[in-house]
């Protein structure tokens, strides 16, 4: 006498694997768009503090230059005005320098998020394929654990060659229940941008398994 299949039992397992894998969410997209609002925000910013810090060595230095231009000053009070000028002229060419590299490392931070945003959205759309396949998946194990419940509760009613013909039926169609559930498995677990080098192994165990129950009479 085989042992029974509890179908409940095994339908929620399969529901409960199905739903702990990792994966890509549209959350996770909505973040990565989020990400790269944000550092093109830290880009405007970034930009209008250099704009600021520029403008105001700029103020500094033009000071600077109607100082030195004063017809009054003496010989001393001349060096030390260009002297005062020349400073301030390195001043907003240093000012320039720090705001473009500012700027240039916060362009560089909404490249990375955008290329990441990109990265998650492919990822979704592979998360999206696979888990329809998975749920395929799923829907031919649920199959084979409602065919197998029935030839158990034949085999009750069943002796001699019919009972063993029927339990030889249960255990094939077991064990390939069981080799979709582990071709399922592993195709889940790999690498979202991968699943697909595991899925024609998870088809052909699917078409076998269609296979087996269709003959089953």
């Amino acid at each position: 006498m085989s042992t029974k299949l509890f179908s409940p039992l095994f339908a929620g397992l399969a529901l409960m694997v199905a739903g702990c894998q990792e994966g890509t969410t549209r959350e996770d997209v909505a973040d990565a768009r989020t990400d790269v609002i944000e550092e093109q925000a830290d880009v405007a910013e970034a930009e209008a503090d250099a704009n600021a810090d520029v403008a105001a060595q700029q103020d500094d230095l033009d000071a600077a230059r109607r100082e030195a231009n004063k017809p009054v000053l003496d010989a001393d009070d001349s060096a030390e005005a260009n002297k005062d000028l020349a400073d301030e002229r390195q001043d907003v060419a240093a000012a320039r320098t720090d705001a473009n590299e500012e700027v240039i490392d916060e362009k560089t931070d909404v490249a990375e998020a955008q290329k990441t945003l990109q990265q998650k959205e492919m990822e979704l759309q592979q998360t999206q394929a696979r888990d329809a396949f998975a749920q395929q998946a799923e829907q031919q194990i649920a199959l084979a654990d409602q065919k197998i419940e029935e030839l158990e509760a034949r085999e009750d009613n069943a002796d001699g060659a019919v009972e063993q013909a029927t339990e030889d039926q249960i255990s094939n169609l077991k064990a390939q229940r069981e080799r979709v559930q582990e071709a399922v498995d592993d195709m889940k677990s790999a690498e979202i941008m991968k699943w697909q080098d595991h899925q024609q192994n998870a088809q052909l165990a699917i078409s076998e398994s269609n296979r087996m129950l269709q003959e089953v009479k």
